[in-house]
């Protein structure tokens, strides 16, 4: 799909446009056009990929003018052979592109360059997105396609993407939506699933999995992102400034780490995740002590560490973020720990970050000073599962 720089925006300007205002898609998310193409052959690939080592979506996006008039049946005729014909086999090209390459060197919307080594390529999430004129007629569409070649493609207007957008923000995210889709619209029969995209969104956000799909779910996808967006999005902001603030296509890759730990964490641990940010920036705005907060993943190995610190321990405050995080690690047996820290300068909240890996060693002295004198919250508080608080 080509961009145009004249009257209103396009599809593919305004899904961009999305994407850098999402921290994660900025950060993994690329034109196909970098993608480099050995055979003399012209081929027709998709518009745009998110690449990641254990999560990847491939984009392709179709735009109806904006002055072609239509007949009855034009619609669903268009719909049928440029959006969903067309576009399942330039998926299936990008596809089978990516299962030619070892690894890959893209560049991403901050400017860096970033080392792709893909695991399961078949596992990348298929996803058709069209506009057409705001003054329509209805019409029916598909709303996904199976095959043999490309699997399972979902096919969606470009309003119902951007909605889910607005509720679903880390890749991990939307990986789970789109497999919930995809099981609610191939093991419900055709009338139930003939209900609005946010009816599915409402029906995810309210985690009902085994329920028909039913409008009244329409309700729940009205809310914009819960009662900790704001503060989640406070933080990945701070981390997004601090990424794009490195110069040159070589950034450090720390920033990326955390923000790869973040993209994978999973439902449950991210709700936790995201509601120990908010007692975090009330604690710290409120100059209140409060001990570490603390969320692992199982699955990747990966724990956090959200430290509020008062005024009175402000010249102190990094040490004790890498210490407590580093006592963490070890004490949860973790490959990986992420440590926030927030403090209070005059008006405005400062946020660090740490970034540990590696195996954990014996360490005797660690353990004596963690008997003696037990910085975190005791195991009998609340457990959300499958994560420790």
């Amino acid at each position: 799909m080509k961009e145009s720089n004249q009257g209103p925006s396009s599809l593919l300007q305004d899904f961009i446009a999305q994407q850098n205002a999402n921290v994660f898609l900025r950060a993994f998310s690329f034109s196909t056009i970098q993608l480099p193409v050995t055979s003399e052959e012209e081929i027709e690939l998709a518009d745009r990929v998110i690449m990641m080592d254990d999560i990847g979506f491939i984009f392709d996006l179709t735009e109806r003018e904006q002055k072609v008039a239509s007949k009855a049946g034009d619609l669903e005729k268009w719909v049928a052979n440029q959006v969903v014909k067309k576009g399942v086999k330039q998926i299936q090209n990008t596809r089978e592109l990516l299962k030619s390459y070892r690894g890959l060197s893209l560049v991403n919307h901050f400017g860096h360059r970033v080392l792709i080594s893909p695991r399961d390529r078949d596992a990348l999430v298929s996803v058709i997105i069209y506009r057409v004129p705001p003054k329509s007629r209805a019409f029916r569409a598909a709303r996904f396609k199976k095959s043999r070649a490309g699997g399972f493609v979902h096919i969606l207007r470009d309003v119902d993407y951007f909605e889910i957008c607005h509720h679903l923000v880390t890749p991990a995210e939307l990986l789970d939506y789109f497999s919930f889709r995809r099981d609610t619209l191939i093991n419900w029969d055709p009338p139930a699933t003939a209900v609005s995209e946010s009816a599915l969104v409402g029906q995810y956000l309210l985690e009902d999995f085994s329920s028909p799909p039913d409008p009244k779910f329409e309700r729940a996808a009205r809310s914009r992102g819960g009662p900790t967006a704001y503060e989640f999005s406070f933080v990945m902001d701070n981390l997004a400034t601090r990424i794009a603030s490195q110069e040159g296509e070589d950034a450090d890759t720390e920033g990326y780490d955390i923000l790869t730990e973040i993209a994978l964490v999973g439902r449950y641990e991210l709700r936790a995740l995201k509601q120990q940010l908010r007692l975090t920036l009330e604690a710290v705005r409120a100059n209140r002590f409060e001990p570490p907060y603390r969320v692992a993943s199982a699955r990747t190995g990966c724990g956090f560490l959200v430290l509020p610190v008062t005024k009175e321990f402000h010249g102190r405050a990094m040490d004790a973020l890498e210490s407590l995080s580093l006592a963490s690690k070890y004490e949860l047996d973790l490959e990986k720990q992420i440590g926030i820290g927030m403090w209070r300068t005059s008006e405005f909240v400062e946020i660090e970050w740490v970034f540990i890996k590696g195996k954990n060693l014996p360490d005797p002295d660690l353990d004596e000073r963690l008997a003696r004198g037990y910085p975190f919250r005791r195991a009998s508080e609340q457990r959300v599962p499958p994560i420790f608080l």
